[in-house]
């Protein structure tokens, strides 16, 4: 290692991929990652065949009508985002190619191990695969390492082989990361709130010998999906963290606070929507024409507390659209680092619905008056929808303890947020750990091709 660039080599700052490793850890957090994508599957299936036994066992009466809706609502919810997904994914692995070159994933893979792939992705599952391979070439990467002398010291390094592999995996993990993160945010945040809003509408849907069967698969559902939201923020944020230059990765405290963090936020946010949007207009046989919309009352229409929850939902979208861009991120630079602003116009909308629920850092800068904006607007939100619905809640839900219950529920789940997130930025943020010395980095030479990942 004494030729001249690789002294100068030596005193740079490591590469992203130099310091990714696959600890136990590591491996404990793809497991989890797999089991709850099993898990949301699972959970999907079980809740829309109930629904459709629902429809069924209801054939011909209002009751079946509506679990016919609903049933085909939650496919909907459940098939679409998936196709999407799975798009995307493979379309990533084919720009992988182009960025990467002989170094890409697919020209590591024999034709059968292509073509298992492709298959995969026809059957929806191609997350799942990505999983696999993130396991796959971590461990590889962890395996390919040798011993080499600096400065008279045995050191273990990775071999060129292992610097590809630790590559590999560091790009794989990412465009997991983000496809579990879209994933949540297309099908599990729609099929939250649509799940909780059902559990509010369901006797009037359900019949007896159905309901607590269907209800327990709805609650069900309603937890994993609360669970793997939060969990797709977390990792996405590690991810991020260990791709950028310099950024420590989360450590396991900071990982079950932040955790705890979404979770809350996530819960009161939910809540709050799902209450508003089930506000029901009383029935009552009073001759008014009535729609899930709108009904009708003399000449004049009303319109339905979905729709209102539809509005306001898109008009908070457009505003943090329009925030997001003012940032001027740059996620999907060109590999000279320009803009590319369709894209980029694309990202700003996807990460715009993601703020409709909670809040993503994405410019790396000072985050407290970003924040602090962010969580003024959403606490307002959520106090204003928990506040309709105390008032304008009838029937079935009139009791005082139960709507006590979940005004304090709302309430007491956003405090605990922000307990939760001050105390992962105060003391468990990885800039806040002590700093160990930096060693040099040094490492096998390797051919890559200079591209933006």
């Amino acid at each position: 290692m004494s030729h001249p660039e690789w002294e100068k080599i030596g005193s740079l700052e490591p590469p992203p991929h130099a310091q990714v490793s696959m600890s136990m850890f590591g491996v404990v957090g793809v497991i989890v990652s797999i089991i709850t994508f099993l898990l949301d599957i699972e959970s999907d299936a079980m809740l829309a065949y109930l629904l459709w036994r629902q429809a069924e066992d209801n054939h011909g009466t209002s009751s079946g009508d509506d679990a016919y809706g609903w049933f085909v609502i939650t496919v909907v919810i459940i098939i679409l985002p998936m196709v999407i997904l799975n798009i995307l994914s493979f379309v990533w692995y084919w720009q992988n190619r182009q960025c990467l070159g002989d170094y890409c994933i697919l020209h590591k893979m024999t034709i059968p191990q292509k073509c298992f792939r492709g298959v995969m992705h026809l059957l929806l599952l191609g997350p799942l695969m990505r999983y696999v391979d993130t396991l796959f070439y971590g461990l590889r990467a962890k395996r390919a390492t040798r011993h080499v002398l600096i400065n008279g010291q045995p050191v273990i390094r990775r071999t060129p082989l292992g610097e590809v592999y630790a590559v590999l995996q560091m790009v794989i993990a990412r465009d997991a990361a983000m496809l579990d993160m879209l994933h949540s945010f297309l099908q599990d945040c729609p099929q939250l709130v649509f799940q909780v809003f059902l559990l509010y509408r369901s006797p009037a849907i359900m019949d007896f010998k159905m309901d607590s069967l269907t209800v327990a698969a709805q609650a069900w559902k309603v937890s994993v999906a609360l669970f793997a939201m939060s969990w797709s923020l977390v990792t996405y944020q590690d991810e991020l963290r260990k791709n950028e230059r310099g950024k420590q990765s989360l450590g396991m405290m900071a990982v079950v606070v932040c955790l705890l963090w979404r979770v809350f936020m996530l819960g009161s946010r939910v809540l709050a929507i799902a209450s508003f949007a089930a506000i029901q207009i009383p029935h009552v046989d009073d001759g008014i024409h009535r729609r899930w919309a709108y009904y009708s009352e003399g000449e004049g229409y009303v319109i339905t507390y979905p729709v209102i929850t539809a509005i306001v939902l898109s008009a908070h979208w457009i505003l943090m659209i329009i925030w997001i861009h003012a940032q001027k991120t740059n996620f999907c630079a060109a590999e000279d680092g320009s803009r590319k602003p369709v894209r980029e116009l694309l990202y700003n909308v996807i990460m715009g619905w993601v703020h409709c629920f909670c809040y993503i850092n994405l410019k790396d800068s000072p985050t407290r008056l970003r924040m602090t904006f962010f969580y003024i607007i959403i606490g307002l939100q959520n106090t204003v929808f928990i506040s309709v619905w105390y008032v304008e809640v009838f029937d079935d839900y009139e009791a005082l303890w139960f709507k006590v219950t979940i005004v304090f529920l709302v309430e007491l789940l956003f405090v605990l947020g922000l307990c939760a997130l001050i105390g992962y930025y105060a003391f468990l943020h990885p800039e806040c750990r002590n700093q160990r010395p930096r060693t040099q980095y040094q490492t096998e030479p390797i051919n890559f091709p200079t591209t933006t990942l």
